[in-house]
């Protein structure tokens, strides 16, 4: 379609070209809006390795490479040293409890973040301890628990219909005062603790795509059926063992 309008400052006549839509046209724009929101949604790290794989293949490869010979927590301080330096409170978040998980102490936190003065400055290093003070300490070990007479024993409990859960979504249970989430795969259900190990994400509310979740809050990603992390092979989630009678899924817990 052909639009005549006039431009009045230069005394011309303006031809603009208008195409027709066609409802095929109009559906694929929607599809095209859809994947836009997908791309959207995406974390940096998922974007950067869907549409440059062989760069970051490359680049996570030299990660790897470049610190085979530190221990993990040494490496996570390295990674606090440099995320003062560039202060990116969202890294600092992230390196100061995987560096405390590995065994780091908040002293030794601390000694990381004062080292990157010289080259972060006294804003950098006093707003990185203000970060450090907000984030509870983590234990190594796991302390185990005190066996009591308010201990559960456990046993087959159930807890949903077969019916009530969808394919390729999570869903959030409370069992026993535990908050696990719950992953149906064809007639198999798994379950999972429903908090990320990275900075506690509700994996419930994560994306699935077959058997691995990805967490709503930093997509870290884990395999339902085993635990397994797929973003830090170091660590896991807590998985439990399911069964599914007469469309009623139980948890033995």
């Amino acid at each position: 379609m052909i639009a005549r309008c006039g431009d009045e400052e230069n005394g011309h006549d303006l031809y603009i070209v208008e195409q027709s839509i066609t409802p095929q046209q109009e559906s694929q724009s929607v599809s095209a809006d859809n994947q836009e929101k997908a791309e959207v949604d995406l974390s940096g790290l998922q974007w950067l390795s869907r549409h440059r794989p062989e760069a970051m293949e490359h680049l996570l490869a030299f990660f790897k490479e470049s610190g085979r010979h530190l221990d993990p927590k040494t490496r996570f301080l390295i990674s606090v040293v440099t995320k003062v330096v560039n202060f990116t409170p969202r890294g600092l978040r992230q390196y100061i409890p995987r560096a405390m998980r590995e065994g780091a102490s908040r002293d030794e936190v601390l000694d990381a973040i004062l080292c990157a003065y010289p080259a972060a400055g006294l804003t950098n290093v006093i707003d990185a301890v203000d970060i450090l003070r907000s984030i509870p300490e983590a234990s190594a070990t796991p302390i185990p628990k005190t066996p009591t007479s308010k201990t559960p024993i456990p046993t087959w409990r159930e807890v949903a219909s077969l019916a009530d859960l969808t394919p390729g979504r999570g869903h959030l249970v409370v069992v026993e005062g535990q908050r696990l989430a719950l992953f149906r795969e064809g007639d198999q259900v798994h379950a999972t603790s429903n908090a990320c190990v990275h900075l506690g994400g509700q994996l419930a509310d994560g994306t699935v795509a077959g058997s691995v979740v990805t967490c709503p809050l930093h997509g870290w990603q884990f395999d339902v059926t085993d635990g397994q992390c797929l973003t830090d092979r170091g660590a896991t989630i807590e998985t439990f063992e399911t069964r599914v009678e007469d469309q009623r899924v139980s948890i033995y817990l």
